[in-house]
């Protein structure tokens, strides 16, 4: 099956500046040589601890970002060398879901002015009759009802703005949908509700996702495949659910025996990792998780390891893995 979305040695540097001429004076590597693709209908989890990239990643794939190098091909075209005029053409079949649901709806703006504002911005002439009923039917499809149309942001629990975040997403029909931790500023009893909407959405109309989390339980739950990233660069693609197989990566074990258990009797000692998390504006040569790996080498401190195929037809960046 051809890829829907294939980013290919994708990397964003920032620049460091310091002193009374701002000068620069390094950079931090938050997107490092980074490569994976994703099929239509499918859903494709990133995981890792906060800094390690996932956010600017998100943004780089949807064009919002420049990339430092590399390419992002969306059903064969490049992104990254698209003018304006044709990337906003192209964003009708990409959208986005942010995790903060209150910062993404105008509070100016009552639900239906912030949903009709989409079709104004993409040059869709509708009459009136037909602007309320395409309306009026998002609103349905996520689980809200005709009068939330009038309300606005302040007047609507999380649960309800996070849905009408979705609906605006919904409303060109996109194929493609990043998740920017859309569930992390919800309560737990309404992220289960979010979740399982987005998952009916992403089968009935087959949406591929990107789903950015750092709740590892979750994006296994949601995703069939699971990326897993470390101070901007992937370690670990997995070719399953986590939770069906052993990890290969150290790191990717070390997120998973993390992993808090509400029993009191399952409990378990959480393993530490040694070292400290190496500074992004100096990186460590070789392996970036050789400073706190137990199996670490001399070959691990000298070379950086390739991404390649594993035995369970995923990938990982080690020279010793786990399985």
């Amino acid at each position: 099956m051809k890829p829907l979305v294939e980013i290919r040695k994708l990397s964003k540097f920032f620049p460091v500046t310091g002193g009374l001429l701002h000068r620069k004076t390094g950079e931090v590597k938050a997107v490092n040589q980074v490569s994976f693709e994703i099929c239509q209908g499918e859903s494709l989890g990133v995981v890792g601890e906060s800094g390690c990239g996932k956010s600017t990643l998100a943004r780089l794939v949807l064009g919002l970002i420049k990339p430092t190098g590399g390419s992002i091909l969306f059903d064969g075209q490049d992104i990254t060398r698209m003018n304006q005029k044709a990337l906003r053409r192209l964003r009708k079949r990409m959208q986005m879901v942010f995790q903060d649901p209150h910062s993404s709806l105008d509070p100016r703006y009552a639900i239906f002015e912030s949903l009709e504002e989409v079709f104004r911005i993409q040059k869709e002439n509708r009459d009136r009759d037909q602007m309320n009923q395409r309306i009026f039917e998002l609103l349905d499809m996520v689980g809200l009802k005709a009068e939330h149309a009038r309300a606005y942001p302040h007047q609507l629990s999380g649960g309800q703005k996070q849905r009408a975040v979705i609906a605006r997403a919904l409303a060109t029909t996109p194929e493609f949908i990043i998740l920017d931790e859309p569930t992390a500023a919800l309560d737990v009893s309404v992220q289960a509700q979010i979740v399982l909407l987005l998952k009916e959405l992403g089968q009935k109309f087959n949406i591929s996702y990107l789903f950015i989390s750092h709740d590892l339980a979750l994006v296994d739950y949601f995703c069939q495949r699971i990326i897993v990233m470390y101070l901007g660069k992937i370690v670990e693609i997995t070719a399953g659910k986590l939770s069906d197989r052993q990890p290969a990566h150290p790191y990717t074990q070390l997120l998973m025996e993390s992993l808090f258990v509400a029993d009191p009797f399952a409990r378990k000692e959480i393993p530490q990792a040694r070292g400290e998390v190496p500074t992004p504006f100096n990186l460590p040569k070789g392996c970036v998780f050789q400073t706190r790996c137990s199996r670490a080498r001399d070959i691990c401190r000298q070379k950086e390891p390739a991404l390649e195929s594993n035995r369970h037809n995923g990938r990982v960046a080690c020279y010793f893995p786990l399985s």
